[in-house]
Parts: structure tokens; sequence; C-alpha cells
């Protein structure tokens, strides 16, 4: 059966945590939500045959955290594992290097963890995040498909002397993981790539239909979903 989801955005839209809540209904009949207080809401009909995708679970596999592992070097670690949101185009940190690059209504699938910096006793550690941003779609054939846009870091402490070290390791390491997960992102797509879709969409947290309410962080999780 269908279902009709109504997301609830405390924060904003597409914005941290959320609750969802799914109602099924049979075809030819109809189904309701109630509304609430909410920041932002967004309302779904989703049919029988959407495919969905929950990208932080699909990224999250032991080659993907391997690569990313051997990446981070010189006392960095990763301290979390791989998270997942839905970013429109403008809110993108290199957006103002090619604000034409897309549309600002795209959103991009930014794939991100988070890592932990060791100094030397005369700076502070740093603690941030290393994302890279996915954009999909569907081309002139219907298919499904997708390429890492860019990457950009974020983080705090390293002062007062050990910045500019930091800031060198990361602008050397951080770009060589957009080849791998680019390789990860051809073979997953190859997948549904005997397929046309009229439809791509994306929706907040895993993507569940469970029926009933579900809590969720947009924060941390997207899903990709398409229609044949």
């Amino acid at each position: 059966m269908p279902t009709l989801s109504q997301y609830w955005f405390e924060n904003g839209f597409f914005t941290g945590p959320f609750n969802v809540y799914n109602v099924s209904y049979p075809d030819g009949g109809w189904a309701w939500i109630s509304g609430g207080s909410s920041a932002a809401t967004l309302v779904r009909n989703r049919p029988d045959n959407e495919i969905t995708v929950d990208v932080a679970a699909r990224l999250s596999t032991p080659a993907i955290l391997a690569d990313i592992d051997g990446l981070l070097t010189g006392g960095a670690s990763r301290t979390s594992g791989i998270m997942a949101q839905g970013v429109f185009w403008p809110n993108v940190p290199y957006y103002s290097q090619n604000p034409g690059g897309h549309n600002n209504s795209d959103m991009l699938v930014r794939a991100y963890f988070n890592f932990h910096i060791n100094t030397p006793w005369y700076c502070s550690d740093a603690d941030g995040n290393i994302s890279y941003y996915i954009f999909l779609y569907l081309d002139g054939q219907s298919h499904l498909q997708g390429y890492v846009d860019g990457w950009s870091y974020n983080y705090g402490g390293g002062g007062p002397f050990c910045t500019g070290a930091i800031n060198s390791a990361l602008n050397s390491a951080v770009p060589s993981g957009m080849s791998p997960l680019q390789t990860f992102l051809d073979n997953d797509l190859a997948l549904l790539s005997r397929s046309t879709f009229s439809t791509l969409y994306y929706l907040p947290g895993s993507g569940t239909k469970s029926p009933g309410d579900t809590s969720e962080n947009a924060d941390l999780d997207v899903a990709i979903a398409v229609l044949p």
C-alpha cells in the first residue's frame, strides 16, 4: 500500500531533530495526518514502488571506513561513523567559488565524519569534521548518476601555533578521499543502472516507512528515493 509521510522539523527544513508519522492506505483510498507545531514540515505521498537508499548506512562499510582511516595520519583519527545530511547548494561551504555550479534548489548529500588531531604539548588538540558532497541526478536516459562534487573540513583548536600545519595536512589528505568514494559510488549506482526512473527526491533520516511516529535527526542521515 502507498504511505503518506509527514515530517515535522524542530529547527528548520531538513535540519536537526524531526518526527515523521507514516500512514499506509489502500489503493484508491485516502489518509490524513493531523498538524502540529514545528519550524517546518514536509509531506510525501510515497508509492509502493518507491526505492529508498539510507545513505549513512550504505556508506558505513568496512572498505569505506578503512579508506577514511588510511587518510588520517600524523596524529589524526576518526572519532565517529559516517553520517549523511541533505544540504541545499547555497549552503555548501564552497558555493561562493562557483555559484552557478548547480541550481539553488538542488540538494547535495553531505557525507561526513568527525576527527581528532593530537598536537604537540604547546598547542591545543583539534576536533572537527571532514565532509564530502555528492551530487545525484537522473541523466537524459533516466538513469541514476552521481559524482563527488567537492569537499570541506572544519575544526576547532590547534592554537596557538599548530593551525598552519593542521590546515596543510588536511588540504593534502582530504581531497584524496574523493577518488575511493567515487569508485564506491559508481559501483553502488551500477546496481540500479539497469533501471530507469521518473523521479528522484530526498527524505530526511533513514527514509523509514514504519507505521506511526518515529524520531530521527536530519543532520545525521538522509535517504535517496527514486520512482520508476
